[in-house]
C-alpha cells in the first residue's frame, strides 16, 4: 500500500499579500495541528478579507511547501510594494526581503549552473539589491533582517548574510553606488567556489582538517573565480571572491597580501565573512553572540585594521545588534 503523502506547510505573513490579491497558490489557516483552506489559488482575496485576518490577530497564514516557487515569484514581483508600505510592520517587511533574497541566492548557487542561467539569476539578484538598497541599508531594517538571515549553514545562506553586512559597512566609506553594489555581489558570491566541494570538508572545522583536506578547501576562492569566468563580473566582485581570505598581517591566502595591498572592499568582505561565520551555527560549533564574536575579531589583531572594526561595531550598535 502506498504511504499517504504528508503535506508540509510554510508560514507567511498575511500582510505580505497585496490588496485584492489573486495568487497561484492556496492559503491555509492553522488550527492546532490542522490546516484549513482559507483562500484557493487564483481566487480573489479582497482587502476586507485580508483586514479580517489582521483584526483577529492572526500573524501567519500558510502555504504548501510545494507552492514555494510560485510564492517566491509572487514575492519577487511585489517586493518593492511591500517594502515601501509603512502600514506593514518592519519585521514583516524584513522577513519578506530575507525570504526573497534567500530564494534567489539558492537558485544562483546551484551546482553546474549553465552560463546563461547563471547570468539571468545573477541579474535578478543584482536588481533586487539595487532596488532595495535604501531599505537594506537602514539600521532599523538591519536589526530585523539579521534575525531572518542567520539561520542555516548552507553556502548561499552565509553569502546572503555576508552581503547584507558588507553593503551596510561600505556605506561608512565614500564609494559610488555601482562600487557598493559590486562589493555586495562579491560578498554574496565569495564562497561560491565551495559549491561542489566534498561536504565533509566544507562543513568541517578548518582547524581540524588534514593538510591535504585544507589544501582542497583553500582552493575555493580560485574555483569561485573560475566558475564565474564566463560571466563578466565587475572587477570588485571578482576580487572579493578571490581574495576574501587575505589578512592585514599577510597571513591569509591565496597570495599572503598585506593591508596596503588589499583593496578596501575586499577587507570589508573579509570582516563580514568572519563575523557571520562566528555568529552562525555550523555543524562543528554553536553560534557566538554578537558581542562575543566581536571580541574574537578584536583579539585577532591581524585580520583587519582597527578603524574598520570600529566602524563595524558602530554600525551594529546603531542597529541595536550589540
Amino acid at each position: 500500500m502506498t504511504e499517504p503523502t504528508i503535506m508540509k506547510y510554510f508560514p507567511i505573513s498575511p500582510l505580505i499579500l497585496r490588496p485584492d490579491f489573486r495568487g497561484p497558490f492556496d492559503i491555509y489557516l492553522r488550527h492546532d495541528n490542522n490546516y484549513v483552506l482559507f483562500n484557493a489559488q487564483n481566487r480573489l482575496l479582497s482587502q476586507a478579507k485580508r483586514d479580517e485576518l489582521a483584526a483577529t490577530d492572526i500573524d501567519y497564514v500558510y502555504i504548501e511547501e510545494d507552492s514555494l516557487k510560485s510564492y517566491n515569484a509572487y514575492l519577487r514581483a511585489n517586493l518593492m510594494g511591500v517594502l515601501n508600505d509603512e502600514n506593514i510592520p518592519l519585521n514583516h517587511r524584513s522577513q519578506a526581503w530575507a525570504n526573497a533574497a534567500t530564494a534567489l541566492a539558492k537558485e544562483l548557487f546551484e551546482i553546474n549552473l549553465p552560463g546563461p542561467a547563471f547570468k539571468k539569476r545573477y541579474n535578478r539578484f543584482e536588481e533586487l539589491i539595487n532596488n532595495s538598497a535604501s531599505f537594506v541599508q537602514s539600521p532599523l531594517s538591519l536589526k530585523h533582517i539579521t534575525r531572518f538571515i542567520n539561520k542555516g549553514y548552507d553556502t548561499y545562506q552565509h553569502g546572503v548574510s555576508t552581503m547584507v553586512y558588507a553593503v551596510n559597512l561600505i556605506q561608512e566609506y565614500d564609494f559610488e553606488d555601482c562600487d557598493s553594489l559590486a562589493c555586495g555581489m562579491g560578498a554574496l558570491l565569495h564562497d561560491i567556489g565551495k559549491v561542489g566541494l566534498p561536504e565533509n570538508i566544507v562543513n568541517a572545522d578548518p582547524s581540524g582538517l588534514s593538510p591535504d583536506e585544507f589544501a582542497v578547501l583553500s582552493m575555493h576562492p580560485m574555483i569561485g573565480v573560475r566558475n564565474c569566468a564566463n560571466f563578466n563580473l565587475p572587477i570588485i566582485a571578482t576580487n572579493c571572491i578571490l581574495f576574501h581570505h587575505e589578512r592585514a598581517d599577510g597571513k591569509g591566502y591565496p597570495t599572503q597580501a598585506t593591508h596596503a595591498e588589499i583593496p578596501l572592499p575586499i577587507r570589508i568582505v573579509a570582516l563580514c565573512d568572519r563575523y557571520d561565520n562566528l555568529t552562525r551555527n555550523r555543524p562543528f560549533k554553536r553560534a557566538l553572540k554578537p558581542f562575543d564574536a566581536l571580541k574574537v575579531i578584536t583579539d585577532d589583531k591581524g585580520l583587519v585594521e582597527p578603524d574598520m572594526l570600529k566602524r563595524f561595531i558602530g554600525l551594529l550598535s546603531r542597529a541595536e545588534i550589540v
